[in-house]
């Protein structure tokens, strides 16, 4: 299920990413050097997955829960651990009074009319970040880029989004400590 946290970059800081990328991939310093003959073979890499050592499942807290299912003013946390050589994920739904890793603060349902087709994941992508950067200063208290804590969303896969029965549309916005540490209470009206 895609969680993703993010901080929207600046034109500035993706111009700058954008440059110091294309300078460390032109080398024009040495020679390039030219194929020495037509015959010469071509080299394939195989991609192979490292082996994942091992886990035992942690010591969890909270109700396992769907994401999907969960309520604004919602508190959440997430373990992850491998096992047979398979990730294993879970969320648990947990009093917001006591620490919590994640807060959900707005939910937004996506405008696509009934059986239309996954809109992609940049389109989804920008629209749960613009409904969750509009509705986090009026949570908070603060805006987003006065604020310590970090907006994340959750949206939909495709296969949910297209399912015939299921059709999921619903976009879940939280609030997590920026430096990754636990939230005691809600961040509501925190100023923070």
């Amino acid at each position: 299920m895609p969680l993703t946290c993010r901080r929207p970059a600046s034109a500035l800081a993706l111009l700058v990413v954008m440059t110091l990328t294309a300078a460390a991939c032109a080398d024009t310093d040495g020679p390039v050097a030219e194929p020495t003959s037509s015959t010469t073979p071509t080299t394939t890499m195989v991609q192979v997955r490292p082996t994942l050592a091992e886990e035992d499942a942690p010591d969890w807290i909270g109700e396992v829960v769907n994401l999907h299912d969960l309520a604004g003013d919602a508190c959440f946390n997430q373990y992850s651990w491998v096992q047979g050589d398979r990730l294993v994920e879970i969320d648990t739904l947990v009093p917001c009074e006591g620490p919590h890793q994640f807060e959900i603060y707005h939910l937004a349902l996506h405008p696509a009319r009934r059986g239309a087709p996954w809109p992609g994941d940049r389109e989804m992508d920008a629209f749960a970040t613009a409904e969750c950067y509009n509705a986090f200063s009026d949570f908070v208290g603060t805006i987003y880029e006065l604020s310590e804590l970090e907006l994340g969303f959750l949206v939909p896969r495709r296969t949910d989004f297209e399912h015939e029965k299921a059709q999921f549309r619903g976009v879940h916005c939280f609030v997590s400590e920026g430096d990754g540490s636990e939230m005691v209470g809600s961040a509501r009206g925190s100023l923070r």
